[in-house]
């Protein structure tokens, strides 16, 4: 498939020995053919050269191109920030002490410096949790796409419309970023987890949301603290509690656990997107499902806080829409969501490599509500990144791209060049 590029544009055809468009089968010896920061076609080489015979050409050879990697869960905030594995308990009050006097300069370098990260491993597109609202900025500078999830806390639910009042203030102030890329980063609104913002405050951000067309996203059952914090009000996010704010001022729990805990409140429906799902199970997939929230896992995460991981092959068995995110550097080795596939296969090994590349890109992407991205097509954004695989011979095939020594050696947004191996 093709479509008609505008004659005055520039072409370019980008050559690999396998292309992997994830909404069809890999390509042996495929080509892109974009413009403008477009695809115009996907395909064989020998067919879609004939295409656009004076176009720039770049052949990477032995190697695999596949879409842009979309991390669906991070903080890149936190990127500048260092953590040795440890109880969540002292991890929480250590970091928030380090960062709560942070200026805004700080908070913009750290998120540049996991920009750069992020683009040095094939990422593309982020949803990125922020305290600060400062990597708009460097997601925007850097060319990448993302939502920017602006993080509301506060378990006072007499305070919930004042939190959020605040919070909406400040991102009002946020020019628009249009960066390289109009439009490539979003708002949304993260109420930061039921363990420390109140039913209120979550009813509050859904619907503020929905009145601004903003997607909203929570981390919801990471551990089995916020388990017993929601059933007794008692336990380690008590004592973080009392240890950073003094108090618990206006906190009734539930006796719920997370994902009931929520639906009491009418707050999942308002929910695009759940991060982490650790302590779910068949009745909480059920109740996700119905009210259309996908789930993001952050398997590495799980493993430096010794969280038990959640069951990721049942719930691609419930019919539970999946993605992949890499938390952030404060708590997972690096921002690689190609690490993270791999951890991921860990814990569910009857998961396929075409599973794995779909919730490394499309159904990313569709969480987090971009369109254009995802899978490589005709009038879909030419953001795609390239792997090389480790060195043998024979035909290479998609799975290749998850072996432990693959590493990426160029990342395209919008048909630009974002990031380049030193040796490539």
């Amino acid at each position: 498939m093709a479509t008609e590029p505008p004659r005055t544009q520039k072409m370019e055809l980008w050559l690999a020995d396998l292309v992997c468009p994830v909404d069809g089968p890999p390509i042996r010896r495929g080509a892109l053919l974009t413009s403008s920061g477009r695809v115009l076609a996907v395909g064989e080489e020998a067919f879609v050269r004939p295409a656009e015979p004076a176009a720039e050409e770049r052949d990477f050879g032995r190697a695999i191109l596949i879409p842009g990697l979309v991390n669906a869960h991070t903080h890149l905030e936190l990127s500048g920030v260092k953590r040795k594995p440890g109880p969540m308990e002292e991890w929480i009050v250590s970091l928030v002490r380090e960062m709560r006097d942070w200026p805004a300069h700080l908070f913009l370098a750290s998120a540049q410096i996991g920009v750069a990260a992020s683009l040095a491993a094939g990422v593309t597109c982020v949803g990125d949790v922020s305290t600060s609202g400062e990597s708009a900025t460097a997601i925007a500078g850097a060319g990448m796409r993302g939502v920017v999830f602006h993080e509301v806390l506060g378990l006072d639910p007499a305070r919930a419309d004042e939190i959020l009042a605040a919070k909406l203030e400040a991102c009002d102030l946020f020019p628009e970023y249009k960066g390289l890329i109009p439009n490539a980063v979003r708002h949304g609104l993260s109420p930061h987890a039921p363990y420390s913002a109140s039913l209120a405050l979550y009813r509050a951000a859904a619907e503020e949301a929905r009145a601004r067309g903003w997607p909203v996203a929570t981390h919801l059952g990471e551990s089995m603290e916020e388990v017993e914090f929601l059933q007794d009000g008692g336990g380690a996010l008590a004592r973080v509690h009392r240890a950073l704010n003094g108090a618990l001022d206006g906190y009734k729990p539930s006796g719920l656990r997370p994902v009931a805990h929520l639906d009491l409140a009418d707050a999942l429906g308002g929910l695009a997107l759940a991060v982490h799902a650790n302590q779910t199970n068949a009745e909480d997939w059920t109740l996700l499902r119905k009210n259309g929230v996908r789930v993001c896992l952050c398997p590495r995460s799980a493993g430096f806080f010794d969280h038990p991981f959640a069951d990721a092959a049942r719930m691609r068995e419930a019919g539970l829409d999946l993605c992949l995110g890499t938390d952030s550097l404060a708590s997972s080795p690096s921002l690689s969501l190609l690490d993270e596939a791999r951890a991921l296969r860990e814990h569910d090994a009857e998961i396929t490599d075409a599973e794995l590349l779909e919730m490394c890109t499309r159904a990313g992407a569709e969480a987090l509500g971009f369109e254009e991205i995802g899978v490589l097509k005709p009038g879909g954004a030419a953001d795609f990144c390239v792997v090389c695989p480790p060195r043998g011979v024979g035909d290479l095939h998609l799975g290749d791209v998850f072996e432990a020594d693959a590493f990426v050696v160029c990342t395209v947004t919008n048909g630009e060049v974002r990031y380049e191996a030193p040796s490539a």
